[in-house]
């Protein structure tokens, strides 16, 4: 009996049996932190990032002057998530889970930021568009095994 308290005590006292992980709370204090006008500029870069893959000349270039205003906003932002509001966390998880871990979190608010878009009415007008133009007998027909 007395092992298990002991072992209990230990436990407990590490933080191990009641905390959660650094990197879990890394990503609370990064949704906490984030604001509307976060979000949008974590979009504008993704967006940036993306059109610039080669398949995607058809899309619009932007400005090299409007590339770099994203950049810089997109800086001060990673700049205010990790050193000013979430910068306890950040070295938490980079001491005890590493880059990876800290990656991670990054990618998480990524995630919660496009199901936030997702929800917005305008968005999902937009991706429920292409539906007219499919052949609905012939997706049924297939669908339902028909010939």
């Amino acid at each position: 009996m007395r092992t298990i308290v002991l072992s209990l005590c230990l436990c407990l006292s590490s933080g191990w049996a009641m905390s959660a992980s650094a990197s879990e709370e890394l990503k609370k204090c990064f949704a906490q932190s984030s604001t509307s006008k976060d979000n949008v500029t974590l979009l504008k870069w993704i967006v940036k990032a993306i059109v610039a893959h080669p398949a995607l000349t058809e899309i619009p270039a932007m400005k090299a002057t409007d590339k770099t205003t994203i950049d810089r906003e997109f800086a001060a932002f990673v700049e205010k998530i990790l050193i000013n509001d979430c910068k306890r966390q950040t070295i938490d998880t980079l001491q005890t889970e590493g880059l990876p871990a800290l990656q991670g979190a990054l990618e998480t608010l990524s995630q919660q930021l496009i199901k936030e878009l997702m929800s917005n009415p305008e968005v999902n007008k937009e991706i429920g568009a292409f539906a007219s133009h499919i052949d609905q007998t012939k997706l049924m027909g297939a669908l339902l095994g028909l010939k």
